[in-house]
């Protein structure tokens, strides 16, 4: 069995990602775009971004949705698969809670990681291999999974607010509190998103950890130390863990902080791009 997406699944996705191309534009011109410095025109403009961000983000969802939706059990199967996936509910949870954590500014930072997501399962699919048959009717699989995807999901989170918390404080640092500074979040709203969202996503990656390895730990002759998949999880846990620790231990908060976040979720990314993943094998 391959994952081999039929034309108008390659349409759809590919209208996806344009919609999820042009909701960040509206997210970035809202956010970086100077009202006081623009014609009345622009600043009406950059008023209703914020709502034409969202719209667009709603059909991208849809259509990305309906793609997924062909792929079968091999959604779950392969990396591009899991990698759209982690993208759509990106955009979900987004549409969902991201207004009331953080306006539309929020959009400008998560918006660009979904994009991502479902530009490389756009472009992935002659990297997609055969799955074993007996492997797609297992449970645990699609269980493990979205488990893993839902920490991501919340990980991702955790980053974008990480993002705007240090660029807050830069300009914060440098007095500069019109425009961009109005705009974003406060420090205050950003710390408290950056501290639910990694717990949340912590405690899912854990789960998902666990899941993993009361599945594979059933296969003959599997020793932990052997699966790169589970080594680079536990590596990605780590820096996260740590983060979790300084805060409810330590009550350590602020750019420091934050900075380990960012690098956990850029060790995240790469251990998603570099270790094989799910089936085992090479790097699909």
């Amino acid at each position: 069995m391959q994952l081999t997406l039929q034309p108008y699944e390659n349409f759809l996705l590919l209208g996806g990602v344009l919609a999820y191309l042009s909701a960040m534009l509206y997210f970035w011109g809202q956010l970086f775009v100077r009202a006081e410095a623009a014609s009345p025109r622009a600043e009406k403009w950059r008023a209703s971004a914020g709502k034409w961000g969202r719209a667009l983000l709603v059909i991208g969802a849809v259509l990305h949705l309906i793609s997924l939706m062909g792929q079968g059990d091999m959604l779950f199967a392969v990396r591009a698969g899991v990698a759209g996936l982690f993208g759509w509910l990106l955009v979900v949870a987004y549409l969902i809670f991201g207004p009331r954590l953080g306006r539309d500014s929020l959009g400008a930072f998560v918006t660009p990681v979904a994009l991502i997501a479902a530009f490389y399962s756009l472009t992935a699919a002659p990297l997609h291999h055969a799955a074993r048959p007996e492997i797609l009717q297992t449970q645990w699989l699609p269980v493990h999974v979205t488990i893993i995807i839902l920490a991501y999901v919340a990980l991702a989170f955790a980053f974008a607010a990480s993002l705007i918390y240090l660029i807050q404080e830069a300009l914060l640092k440098r007095k500069q509190l019109t425009g961009l500074w109005q705009r974003l979040p406060s420090l205050q709203v950003a710390d408290d998103l950056i501290y639910r969202a990694t717990s949340f996503g912590v405690a899912m990656l854990t789960l998902g950890i666990l899941t993993g390895l009361m599945w594979t730990t059933q296969q003959p002759n599997y020793r932990v130390s052997d699966d790169p998949k589970v080594v680079f999880s536990i590596l990605t846990w780590i820096p996260f863990t740590l983060y979790l620790a300084a805060r409810w231990g330590l009550g350590w908060r602020g750019r420091r902080t934050n900075l380990v976040v960012i690098y956990g979720f850029v060790l995240l990314v790469i251990s998603f791009l570099g270790a094989p993943h799910v089936l085992g094998g090479a790097p699909r």
